[in-house]
């Protein structure tokens, strides 16, 4: 009986080492500075343009990468990896574990590269991992989503055509009978910096009033902790003295430029702070 239970505790263990190891893969070799090969057992989930981090034995995260090329005809099959982000001037040693990126990894480890992460083709990812789409709660706008993505708030709806362009509407204009719609546009997109522009048109037929609001953000990120954003939102209201949207609504006030530093703790919580310009008042305020 004891020595049934020990094969029984040996085999568990086995089957558990077995598990958590299945996802992760042996760097073998590499082809230049930011490129290396992994094997891997099982081509299950690898797919081209995934997300992967690479850890150390105690799993420990020191990069992020993107895999581009799977090649399944040889054996052991191997993954060709480009390494976007290295976590604070860690050195990759063969050996060192490839893992794909995926909800249950993201919850199960704190990965720090907020750089890569949000860098495009990261649809598996959950969107507390992600830029944020927007700022504040009204008209203050983001990011794009990512294709079929969508996000619903009191305020305004979000839908993602495609990861570079996606609409909304502001639902507070509908309930008051002005027709509206708005678009986003990522114009740029890369490690360096991220440029979005978008626009919003609301007309009123009963008072032949329109609104207009232009935005554009753009963002350069520091490390895996800080981004810096830089916004800009103008609005063109004609008719602002008689304009209900804006006095009674109290929407599309101002124009206002700002600058946003955005630091991500360990958790994926956000901290924003930064000061804003109010164009028509000409005076500085803060986030």
């Amino acid at each position: 009986m004891l020595l049934r239970r020990k094969n029984n505790l040996l085999f568990l263990l086995f089957f558990l080492t077995f598990s958590a190891e299945a996802s992760s893969f042996p760097v073998v070799r590499f082809l230049n500075r930011t490129q290396l090969i992994a094997e891997i057992s099982d081509d299950k989930g690898v797919d081209e343009k995934a997300m992967v981090v690479i850890t150390k034995e105690d799993h420990e995260v020191i990069a992020i990468g993107r895999i581009q090329d799977v090649e399944r005809s040889t054996f052991p099959m191997t993954i060709k990896v480009t390494i976007l982000e290295i976590i604070e001037n860690n050195l990759i040693l063969v050996g060192d574990k490839v893992s794909v990126i995926n909800k249950e990894f993201l919850e199960d480890n704190k990965v720090p590269g907020f750089n890569s992460l949000t860098l495009g083709g990261g649809n598996k990812v959950s969107a507390q991992y992600k830029e944020l789409a927007y700022f504040g709660v009204f008209t203050a706008d983001g990011h794009t989503l990512d294709e079929k993505e969508f996000l619903v708030s009191p305020f305004q709806f979000q839908y993602g055509v495609t990861d570079d362009f996606g609409f909304k509407v502001v639902n507070a204009l509908w309930f008051d009978g002005y027709v509206n719609a708005g678009f986003k546009y990522r114009a740029l997109h890369n490690k360096h910096a991220k440029i979005t522009v978008g626009g919003l048109g609301a007309y009123k037929v009963q008072r032949q009033d329109w609104i207009a609001q232009s935005s554009g953000v753009i963002t350069l990120p520091s490390n895996s902790k800080f981004q810096n954003h830089f916004m800009v939102n103008f609005i063109f209201d004609p008719q602002s003295a008689e304009s209900r949207a804006t006095e009674n609504l109290k929407l599309f006030r101002t124009s206002d430029i700002r600058s946003v530093t955005e630091y991500i703790t360990d958790s994926w919580n956000r901290v924003l702070y930064g000061p804003v310009y109010n164009v028509e008042l000409q005076t500085f305020g803060g986030t």
